[in-house]
């Protein structure tokens, strides 16, 4: 018709699809995508690994709580000094006599005592530099303990004793004052001697020397 303007009939085009690249968990074929399958598989191997590894010392850290056992009241510097971490346990009759019991004892570098296997754990600072020493037991399971303390003068690793069993050395206990150990008697029961152990502690020991008769 006159004067009636006539539109083109050219088709649409076609909307340009995005080609799916095949994964490589479907390709059958090709050396790059087994490669970066083992690539990946290999790193996720390698991170368990690591988060194992990593993990576990701190894991044991978290089990325990460190205990600090500040001793004074040294008069000399001879011999030397020994520890003893004693656990609420069946071997709390035979406190504070370590010939009585299976002794662990902590040397440098060594683990921390395993006191679920071990009744009592002893620490020997073998040369007195002052008169004031301080050690640390490590990584120590929550609880109920006493510590015992004696200056072995003569270096013979035993708390010597005279007749009746009076002491001849000095001794110290966790929670016991120095005025509050009897010079002439020879133990001081777990029972006055224990403390609660639930976060990192600092205990506190003063010798008491027997009279030098």
């Amino acid at each position: 018709m006159p004067g009636v303007a006539r539109v083109p009939t050219h088709p649409l085009p076609r909307p340009i699809r995005a080609r799916k690249r095949p994964s490589c968990l479907s390709a059958r074929r090709g050396g790059r995508c087994k490669g970066k399958l083992r690539f990946r598989l290999f790193t996720v191997i390698f991170a368990a690994a690591l988060v194992a590894l990593i993990g576990q010392p701190f894991e044991a850290r978290a089990d325990g709580v460190d205990v600090k056992v500040d001793v004074s009241g040294l008069r000399n510097y001879k011999g030397r000094l020994v520890l003893f971490l004693w656990p609420d346990s069946d071997e709390i009759a035979k406190y504070p006599d370590p010939s009585k019991v299976q002794i662990r004892d902590e040397r440098p570098g060594d683990l921390p005592c395993d006191l679920p296997k071990t009744p009592v754990c002893r620490k020997t600072v073998d040369s007195l530099q002052n008169l004031t020493v301080s050690y640390i037991f490590k990584s120590v399971p929550p609880g109920d303990y006493a510590v015992f303390v004696f200056h072995d003068e003569n270096n013979n690793g035993v708390l010597d004793t005279g007749f009746l069993n009076r002491p001849l050395e000095a001794r110290g206990y966790s929670q016991v004052l120095p005025d509050d150990v009897n010079p002439i008697a020879s133990t001081i029961k777990f029972q006055q001697a224990r403390f609660t152990l639930g976060e990192p502690k600092t205990i506190v020991i003063g010798l008491r020397y027997p009279p030098r008769w």
